[in-house]
């Protein structure tokens, strides 16, 4: 999967370059162990961190090739090409000559043969950087869904872009700042972002789908795909069937791979279905991984969670036939993993429900460096309870009830300042604009429209950050087949009326994938990915918030009120169904350290 990072400086020199992206190149090494390299000419300089999937033996980076009778085109890849055995064969029989089996130098030739359209040949999840040394132009890519991550930040001398923030925080102009609006960010929309949102001042995401293209006449965007609102004319038994034959495509696409895949395994409906188309494509039994809370666990603390997952993860694997393995979590593994969490994800998160999947791929990691992962199908298929509450007012978040703005404990400065509900509204409203609209559509119907909008740009933004940065963190790639834009695009037009089935969420899939799996994992009610809420793991929380709060200096107070928080510490001490509150102590905490260990200054 790798970690790229790079920079184009029109007037520094060669030997400045290189020391930066060294450094920068450095900060990623956990995103590819098997190779680190870097390349620099005389404007640019790229770096790559190596996680060896395909072409083992070839396929290094940063790759160039010539482009015949005159310069070079140089990349930086991270991701996959799903479709890179098809582009071969079409760029061979036109000319084009390979060296290796990479897909990363099939994207270079796909470049030389179509020029900058060759991001619509593109099928995979992928960020990269493309330097045309005869053009003098950058061009900085991400996947249509934006699986892989890419950020880029403008100096006053150069163009800085990398997989995660601590590349470019590596960059000697580039520090750790947050301003007004970064707080809105990490204060009214925990713990999500908005698009494009780095939270930290001059640094931008890249957006899902978006080409950057960068020469010496400045910066531009351009958007390359997006999805499309028409009727949804198939009958439901069409629909059922395209839904199955889309999505049995993209596993047997994503399970390929030079080194053995794994597999999620929740015993939830997306990952079981996974598994179970999946296991029919492989030679030896799927390797399967769940995560066990144990017997303490609350899980039903918090609404998503409505029963133990372990049983149906063993029931599946039974039925499928795979290898299946438990890894267990105690409040230790909890609490030793929250430094490494907020280090993989560079933001402030929500450490209730990442530190547990950061053990996981911890446990993963020496086993498979490639799993698959239901992700992107509640999305899909309108599965969040939110999704049956879209009469809530407009300009509000659905999840608003589960996901609550920081309000309750900061300082009234803070709240005169930020103003983060009203941000947050904001927010929403901007990114409603930007929804593609079905003309006539009124009432419920467009209003589950946008639920299922602000879902995908916010939700499913931060669920692939977390599954990226916590897997990469520990050199595994997460492959997502529910979110192949063929099937995204499909789903997206299809009404509530076809969505569910016998009163349940998600009816239309749990009748596409029906067979595949027992029946009672087939018509198991949702449940989410546990919280980590058991009473140990809560009072080690309370510990820890209370010596924070002995601790009047510490940087967090600049916004937090110690009274407030103080008094949140006092009233829900002991009471597990509180989730909100238990939510807000773990993110005081982490906003905490990841003001110290950034050394972030507020503006």
């Amino acid at each position: 999967m790798c970690g790229i990072a790079g920079l184009v400086a029109w007037w520094q020199g060669q030997a400045r370059n290189r020391q930066v992206i060294d450094a920068m190149t450095a900060t990623q090494h956990h995103r590819g162990p098997d190779d680190a390299g870097v390349w620099v000419d005389d404007h640019v300089a790229f770096g790559h961190n190596r996680l060896a999937i395909i072409d083992r033996s070839g396929g290094a980076q940063p790759m160039l090739v010539r482009r015949p009778g005159s310069g070079e085109v140089a990349i930086t890849f991270s991701g996959e090409v799903y479709n890179h055995f098809q582009l071969r064969e079409q760029l061979t029989a036109a000319g084009h000559r390979f060296t290796g089996r990479s897909d990363t130098e099939v994207v270079l030739r796909a470049y030389l043969h179509w020029g900058e359209d060759f991001v619509h040949h593109l099928r995979g999840i992928f960020a990269f950087g493309l330097w045309d040394c005869d053009l003098e132009l950058l061009l900085l890519v991400r996947d249509r869904l934006g699986v892989k991550p890419l950020y880029f930040a403008r100096t006053p001398t150069d163009v800085v872009f990398g997989s995660e923030l601590k590349a470019l925080l590596a960059h000697p102009d580039i520090t750790a700042e947050v301003d007004t609006e970064g707080l809105g960010e990490l204060l009214g929309l925990v713990p999500m972002t908005s698009p494009g949102h780095a939270v930290l001042r001059g640094i931008e995401e890249v957006p899902p789908a978006t080409v950057l293209r960068y020469d010496r006449d400045g910066l531009t965007r351009r958007h390359y795909w997006q999805l499309e609102s028409h009727p949804h004319l198939d009958d439901r038994e069409t629909t059922v069937r395209r839904v199955r034959d889309l999505l049995e495509r993209a596993v047997i696409e994503q399970a390929a791979a030079d080194v053995p895949v794994g597999a999620l395994l929740s015993g939830g409906l997306d990952s079981s279905a996974v598994v179970a188309l999946a296991a029919g494509t492989t030679t030896q039994p799927l390797l399967t991984f769940d995560v066990d809370h144990g017997s303490a666990a609350a899980h039903a603390a918090s609404a998503f969670h409505r029963s133990h997952d372990h049983p149906y993860a063993l029931a599946v694997a039974r039925h499928a036939a795979t290898e299946h393995r438990t890894v267990e979590v105690g409040t230790g593994d909890l609490l030793r993993a929250h430094d490494a969490t907020l280090c993989s994800m560079d933001l402030p998160s929500l450490t209730t429900i990442n530190a547990s999947l950061s053990h996981l791929f911890a446990r993963i990691s020496p086993h498979r460096r490639v799993v698959l992962s239901g992700e992107g199908a509640d999305e899909l298929f309108a599965g969040y309870r939110w999704h049956d509450a879209a009469a809530a007012p407009r300009g509000t978040f659905p999840w608003s009830s589960t996901y609550q703005p920081l309000v309750g404990v900061l300082r009234r400065e803070t709240l005169r300042q930020v103003r983060p509900v009203r941000y947050a509204r904001q927010r929403c409203l901007a990114a409603l604009e930007q929804m593609p609209s079905l003309d006539g559509e009124t009432g419920p119907s467009r209003r589950l429209r946008e639920v299922r909008w602000l879902t995908i740009v916010f939700y499913l933004a931060f669920l692939l950050r977390r599954a990226d940065r916590l897997a990469m963190a520990h050199g595994v790639e997460v492959r997502v087949p529910f979110l192949d834009h063929r099937l995204v695009q499909y789903t997206w037009n299809i009404g509530a009326g076809l969505h569910r089935a016998r009163g349940l969420e998600k009816g239309l899939l749990r009748e596409a994938v029906d067979g595949l799996l027992p029946e009672q994992v087939t018509w198991r009610p949702k449940s989410g990915y546990p919280a980590s809420l058991t009473a140990p793991y809560q009072d080690a929380l309370w510990e820890r918030a209370r010596e924070l709060l002995a601790e009047p200096g510490a940087p967090v107070f600049r916004l937090v009120s110690a009274r407030r928080l103080k008094a949140l510490l006092d009233v829900n001490h002991g009471h597990l169904d509180d989730w909100t509150a238990t939510q807000h102590v773990a993110y005081v905490l982490e906003l905490d350290a990841w003001l110290r260990r950034y050394s972030v200054s507020i503006r």
